[in-house]
């Protein structure tokens, strides 16, 4: 509210003052008393439009017969002319007789529509006007009467007919400018130009009536003539511009007979022999079809403007007697609407009331300056203030001091921004006692979206909030699922623990957990019974740890380890062992049983002298050590390798920049089969081209990342690309499988066979029996069970599987028989030598006889030679892939070497054993 306009300030409080009812009755008063104002005016213009119309159809109707009548008298006056000025009139008397009959005739109809009662809306200057030439034409007789005798002369006929005449369509004239509805005051317009256009062929009817009977045109009739159709033509331009051309009416012109004898009077210089040529007989018979044919537009014309009028007066008098019925139905629904209105506020009223008086929850009412206008009871209660104490005061009186100037101020920030705040505050009783709120804070606005008032609603949440801070606190620093302490916890725990170990020269031993195969668990018993698992294994070890020692869950199924004040690591070594055996022990969970296993990585302090987060990171790095030398043992950081670690770090830092930016890349060996020289797919070799070394053969880097998570991101890129590349091939018309190396930490990942089917899927026209995937012999021997499922699902999905390097492992021959494979390739080592040694040879024979034996199909690595392959097809190995058919190349050389390769002739010749 501006500060300019205090006297409306003060009016309106004067208004809420008064009670609900008066204050309502004088809102509502001035909207019913306008709505029946406007309801009276609006119904006397819709009748007073009524009223104009019925004027209006009246003097339609008076001007219609004034018109029959005009043409009446135009064809009376022409006949009694030319009586008057023939030698032989007799057959003229009877055409006007019957001029006259017609003359009266309309002229009595017209009285009679003058003489009607006439309604108090039809009366105007118009049908005074219209009176007092019809009683004019009482004359008539008089007239008519020296025309018999012979008495009077053709000049005072014409004088007394055209007079009347001219009189009468001035008054039709003036109907036209009488009407506010425009289509019917252009078609009047046009039934008075129709008028006008017919005295005007009268006066050339005349005119050349005289001249048949003289048999003569004289110089002054000939110019009339000529002006005379001058005036025609504009007439019926006039005509024409005031009429829908579709009308029936519009068909009108002056192309007659008639008209032909008037043009060649004109343009004739001896009109004398064309007027004897012409018999009157001839030209009455044309003139009276002219006249019919006038007089049948004309009262198309008239019937059109009366259909008009009347169709107008009926619209004009139904919407005044709907609005008659509607208006008064409409203010009395307003009326009962704001009665119902006024009802529901006084409930509505009571009822804000009721709750502002009775509710628990201290409300408080301030004004846009954040000054209290209005309190309810529940705020004594809360606060101990009553309500004349704080009337006029700001709320900021109930500050505690806890929260401090930011709290507040982003607090008033939000309340600005969006109009509204919710949280908790601390406020101070009068008594000084600390309680807590939940406050709601609403800014009330007027209609221009200014505020006006803010509304507080506050409840007492004290008890509530000190157990909600214990929560947090507990929350902040324990696993929410076991109890345990969290890193957090863990960590500033071991901080403190140092910084005595110190002083006191006491050992500290920091252990990182990891349980084998969890995720075992959780596939075949589901995650609930595993949380179930970890729940019960955290109540276990920390029943066997000390109360000085600390024990934390990082997540999953990670635990971290503190153990203190120890004279020597020995002595936490073998705590962490029997954490160990105690692992080992059976252990029930949701009604099932099973053994675990832990891997262990540990680092003492002060050998190992670093700070918390240091020690954290060497026993992580040590528990990874132990799972990768195979897992269900402890490992402990060695500080000498430290700097070992570090370089491992930025291979994998370097190796994550190189998938990231396209640095790696395959390559390409063939595989064929020897006799024949048929290519029977390639192997995809990655190769690394570092921006800085180089190309760099995969020796260098995978087996240092092997057990590492991330050769699982490099495993996937190599297939994705793979199958990205045989399908490239595909669409040159290159039928090709490709096969892909897996290690084992990728093959035993539980979403391997999810994602190999992700990346099948990628491309919707890609054949699974184009890829292969090679398992080295000691992938597949470390978990026989676990490989075997999983090489079934490759194969269910029509991938097809190889044991790389067979022959250089442990495997027994019953592992062949539970491994799902397809092909079993001979290591390049047992060919390499097989010409000098004798032992290779037997193994090769020996590796083609359990290919056999097992249904498999076989393949030879490291083929240099003529002589090797050779040998390897005298022994049964037809398939083979090395330098002597083709070294690794990139996809783009593949297709070159496809088109020119053969196999030496040796090969063709030589026969399998």
């Amino acid at each position: 509210m501006n500060d300019s306009t205090p006297w409306l300030t003060k009016a309106l409080r004067k208004f809420d003052r008064f009670p609900l009812s008066v204050r309502f009755l004088l809102a509502f008063t001035p909207l019913v008393v306008a709505v029946v104002w406007m309801t009276f005016f609006s119904a006397a213009d819709r009748y007073q439009v009524t009223r104009d119309l019925e004027r209006l159809e009246r003097h339609t109707s008076l001007a219609v017969e004034a018109g029959n009548l005009v043409g009446q008298l135009q064809r009376e006056r022409s006949t009694s002319i030319t009586l008057l000025e023939s030698d032989n009139p007799a057959k003229l008397r009877e055409y006007l007789r019957e001029a006259r009959t017609a003359t009266d005739n309309h002229l009595t109809s017209l009285r009679v529509q003058l003489d009607q009662p006439m309604p108090r809306s039809a009366s105007s200057s118009y049908l005074s006007d219209l009176r007092t030439l019809s009683h004019s034409l009482y004359e008539l007789a008089d007239i008519r009467s020296g025309i018999d005798q012979e008495t009077t002369t053709s000049d005072k006929t014409d004088q007394y007919f055209t007079s009347r005449i001219e009189q009468l369509n001035n008054l039709i004239g003036r109907l036209s400018a009488m009407t506010e509805h425009n289509q019917i005051g252009r078609k009047l317009n046009a039934y008075f130009i129709l008028n006008r256009l017919k005295e005007l062929l009268g006066q050339e009817r005349l005119i050349i009536a005289r001249a048949i009977i003289s048999h003569e045109l004289t110089d002054p009739q000939q110019q009339q003539l000529v002006a005379l159709a001058a005036k025609q033509q504009t007439v019926l331009t006039g005509y024409r511009s005031q009429i829908d051309n579709s009308a029936s009416y519009a068909d009108l012109t002056l192309e007659s007979p008639i008209t032909a004898l008037r043009n060649r009077l004109i343009n004739s210089s001896e009109p004398s022999t064309l007027l004897q040529e012409t018999r009157p007989e001839e030209w009455f018979v044309q003139q009276s079809d002219r006249a019919r044919l006038l007089t049948r537009l004309e009262t198309g014309l008239a019937e059109t403007i009366r259909g008009e009028t009347d169709q107008l007066l009926a619209s004009a008098r139904e919407e005044l007697w709907r609005y008659l019925l509607i208006s008064p139905l409409t203010l009395l629904a307003c009326l009962t609407f704001a009665v119902l209105i006024f009802q529901q506020t006084q409930f509505r009223f009571l009822l804000t009331k009721a709750v502002f008086e009775h509710t628990h929850d201290r409300i408080t009412v301030t004004d846009s300056r954040a000054n209290i206008i209005e309190v309810n009871d529940a705020f004594t209660r809360n606060t101990g203030y009553s309500r004349q104490e704080v009337l006029g005061h700001n709320p900021n009186m109930l500050q505690s001091g806890r929260q401090g100037p930011e709290f507040y101020k982003q607090l008033w920030q939000e309340l600005k921004t969006t109009g509204k705040w919710q949280g908790e505050i601390w406020n101070r009783r009068k008594n000084g006692e600390f309680f807590a709120e939940l406050t709601t804070i609403n800014a009330i606005t007027n209609r221009h979206g200014n505020i006006e008032n803010y509304v507080s609603v506050s409840s007492d949440i004290t008890d509530r909030a000190a157990q909600h801070e214990r929560e947090l606190e507990y929350r902040a620093y324990h696993d929410p699922l076991t109890g345990l302490p969290n890193q957090i916890l863990l960590r500033d725990r071991l901080e403190h623990a140092l910084m005595l170990a110190k002083h006191s020269n006491d050992q500290i031993v920091v252990a990182a957990f990891d349980l084998d195969h969890f995720s075992q668990i959780n596939e075949k018993y589901g995650h609930a019974a595993g949380d179930v698992l970890i729940e019960r294994i955290a109540r276990r070890l920390q029943s066997i740890m000390r109360d000085c020692d600390t024990i934390a869950r990082t997540g999953g199924d990670e635990l971290l380890v503190v153990i203190e004040q120890l004279e020597n690591p020995a002595k936490g070594r073998r705590l962490l062992e029997r954490l160990q055996q105690e692992l080992a022990q059976p252990i029930e969970f949701d009604g099932f049983t099973t053994t675990l296993t832990a891997s262990i990585g540990a680092t003492a302090f002060p050998e190992d002298d670093g700070d918390a987060d240091t020690l954290i990171r060497h026993a992580t790095e040590a528990l990874h050590q132990a799972k990768h030398n195979g897992r269900a043992r402890l490992s402990w950081f060695d500080p000498e390798q430290g700097r070992d670690q570090s370089a491992f770090s930025q291979l994998l830092h370097r190796l994550e920049k190189a998938i990231v930016e396209n640095e790696l890349c395959l390559h390409y060996q063939p595989k064929v089969d020897m006799a024949t020289g048929e290519l029977l797919g390639v192997e995809s070799l990655l190769r690394w081209q570092d921006p800085e070394r180089g190309m760099i053969p995969p020796g260098a880097f995978l087996p240092q990342v092997e057990q590492h998570p991330i050769s699982i991101d490099i495993g996937n890129w190599v297939l994705d690309t793979a199958i990205s590349q045989v399908e490239k091939w595909k669409a040159r018309g290159i039928d090709v499988s490709v096969s892909v190396n897996i290690n084992a930490v990728h093959l035993l990942d539980p979403d391997f066979i999810s994602t190999l089917r992700g990346h099948i899927r990628r491309y919707p026209g890609f054949n699974p029996a184009s890829l292969e995937l090679e398992i080295l012999e000691s992938t597949a021997i470390n978990d026989i069970e676990l490989a075997g499922k999983v090489l079934t699902e490759c194969r269910k999905l029509g991938v097809h599987v190889s044991l790389d390097d067979f022959g250089t492992g442990f495997a027994a021959l019953d592992y062949l028989k539970r491994l799902p494979a397809d092909t079993l390739k001979i290591d390049q080592s047992f060919v390499r030598d097989m010409e000098d040694d004798k032992g290779n040879r037997a193994i090769i024979k020996g590796i083609i006889g359990l290919a056999r034996a097992f249904n498999f199909d076989v393949i030879a690595e490291g083929v240099e030679t003529t002589e090797q392959g050779c040998t390897l097809i005298e022994l049964g190995c037809l398939n083979a892939q090395g330098f002597g058919i083709a070294r690794p190349m990139p996809a783009h050389e593949f297709d070159s070497w496809r088109q020119t390769w053969k196999p030496p002739a040796a090969w063709r010749q030589r026969k399998a054993g």
